[in-house]
Order: structure tokens, then sequence, then C-alpha cells
């Protein structure tokens, strides 16, 4: 498993758009986020797709040991508590899908399953 694409929630980080432009410093990919990036307050209203390819909240996933993740994902604390435990993921846990899980996947389609079909592999 490489942990620098699937994040500890299970979220597969070659889906998300942070990971891809942090990854790819692509300027059609940033192009597409500037909005995003203008209303998160992260790029001034005149800054385009190189503005937004210099600020935060790029991402290298969620086991980068760099902490160049988005805000949310470097304080997850179902990260942490998979390190805490040593597991690859919230799927290797006794105890999942705790609760703290299921209020995540409230929010993330088909994270749970995507987990529940790996822990029956």
């Amino acid at each position: 498993m490489n942990k620098l694409k699937m994040a500890a929630c299970g979220i597969d980080c070659n889906e998300c758009g942070h990971y891809m432009l942090a990854m790819e410093n692509n300027l059609k990919k940033a192009e597409s986020l500037v909005e995003y990036f203008r209303d998160g307050g992260w790029i001034g209203k005149n800054d385009g797709a190189k503005g937004v390819l210099k600020k935060v909240p790029l991402c290298r996933g969620c086991w980068d040991k760099t902490d160049v993740r988005t805000q949310s994902c470097a304080n997850c604390s179902l990260r942490a508590c998979c390190e805490e435990k040593q597991l690859n993921h919230c799927g290797e846990c006794g105890d999942f899908p705790c609760e703290k899980y299921k209020e995540f996947a409230d929010y993330h389609e088909n994270v749970m399953e995507y987990l529940l079909s790996l822990k029956r592999l």
C-alpha cells in the first residue's frame, strides 16, 4: 500500500485536487481551483493560477512527512489515531467503524464502503 496516495480515512488522494496540484504543479489544474482559493482567502482577488501554485493549502498526501497538507488533513484525528495504533488506515482497526469515523463518513461518500471492502479481503 502506498501511504502517499491513500489517506488513513480511506480517501484516495489521487482524486483530490489539492494533492494532484501539489504533485504535478499543473497550471491548468491550478486554473480550475482559482475561485475556490479566492473564496478560501488563500489568494487575492487579482491572483490567478500562478498564485494558486504558490499558496497553501497544497497537499502531498495524508502520510507525507513534510507536513505539506491541507489544514483539515494536517490536523486529522483519524490519521493521528492510525499513527498511534500503527495502522495503515482506519479499516485495519478492530473498532472500525468507530463513532468518530462514522461522523467523518457522513461528509465523505464511499470512504467507509471502500475500507469495509478492504477489511473483507
